[in-house]
């Protein structure tokens, strides 16, 4: 048995209510709609047992009369995502799965944090976006979203009111990139100089995503694994619902795949499902279809993103095509 089997099949679930991120609202409504679609009945009903910790909401945060250091509401995310790290850290803490739902890709700050505290320089990340979210010149008054990555490599150095707890690293060598395809140039720089693995959109299409995992499990074999996963590493054509589409994303059936290989690996211990944004769906209809499966998961019912991303999770918690 490895250390990082969860002995009680147990899922730490919560949301994380944000959209501070970036200046576009909606986000923060993602963890609501996924909840209301089925998330929690999908989860039960592949065996797991769910404690439910509600929502880190974003609005609870308002710091006024405060111009923002570094970056856009840097004070309130600070105190966000200390709350994001310390649920993360006592979920893992008590061998749980760790789920946070956002909110947009600055609470993956939080989440890892947390689970660094926990597995230390053993953890392992996998990184599913179109951008690679370690922006660190942004400058004031821009978006936490582009750079949490770049404030967990301590690639940002200055200190930033509010983020007084923060103090963990993640080691650039302990992280995987996969569907990245809209890069700044210090990013490329960055990710270059630090010999980052990645696999963008070129790699997936010229070595098929099974062979992209299989290199992906051996590179990280053994170790716990957290994937951070934001929607928009998804082509248009699948998951609409996002604020920062990029065309030319990955397939639905090879994000599926993904989660599905992590999934049986057994050695995922978290995830971040980030990025959805329901006021941005192309259609408002709901659509209520799991594979047309609904036996195994339940039925679910949501926009077109917010049903996909129930989907998603589904599948890196388990979810199987024929066994």
């Amino acid at each position: 048995m490895n250390k990082w089997k969860f002995v009680r099949n147990s899922i730490g679930l919560f949301g994380s209510a944000v959209h501070e991120g970036q200046t576009k609202t909606g986000t923060e409504l993602a963890p609501k709609a996924l909840r209301e679609g089925g998330l929690i009945s999908a989860l039960y009903n592949l065996g797991w047992e769910i404690n439910d910790m509600g929502d880190i909401q974003g609005k609870n945060h308002e710091i006024k009369k405060f111009k923002s250091q570094f970056f856009r509401n840097s004070q309130q995310l600070g105190i966000i995502n200390g709350e994001i790290s310390k649920r993360s850290f006592n979920i893992a803490s008590k061998q749980q799965f760790m789920l946070n739902i956002g909110g947009d890709h600055s609470v993956a700050c939080g989440s890892i944090h947390g689970l660094l505290e926990h597995y230390g320089d053993e953890l392992r990340v996998i990184w599913v976006d179109a951008h690679a979210d370690c922006n660190y010149e942004l400058g004031p008054n821009k978006n936490y979203h582009g750079m949490p990555l770049g404030h967990l490599y301590g690639a940002i150095t200055d200190p930033i009111k509010g983020f007084e707890w923060f103090k963990n690293r993640l080691n650039t060598k302990n992280i995987i990139y996969i569907g990245i395809r809209d890069i700044d140039p210090m990013e490329r720089e960055f990710i270059k100089d630090h010999k980052i693995v990645f696999f963008g959109m070129d790699e997936i299409i010229e070595l098929g995503i099974g062979q992209v995992m299989n290199r992906i499990l051996k590179l990280f074999e053994g170790k716990p694994i957290h994937v951070s996963f934001d929607v928009d590493s998804i082509d248009p054509e699948f998951a609409h619902g996002t604020e920062t589409l990029v065309d030319g994303g990955i397939a639905s059936r090879e994000v599926h795949y993904l989660l599905r290989k992590l999934a049986a690996s057994r050695w995922l211990v978290g995830m971040d499902l980030v990025g959805i944004n329901p006021l941005l769906e192309k259609t408002p209809e709901l659509r209520e279809q799991f594979f047309g499966d609904f036996q195994q998961i339940g039925r679910i019912q949501g926009t077109q993103t917010v049903a996909l991303g129930i989907e998603l999770i589904a599948s890196a918690l388990g979810r199987t095509l024929v066994l």
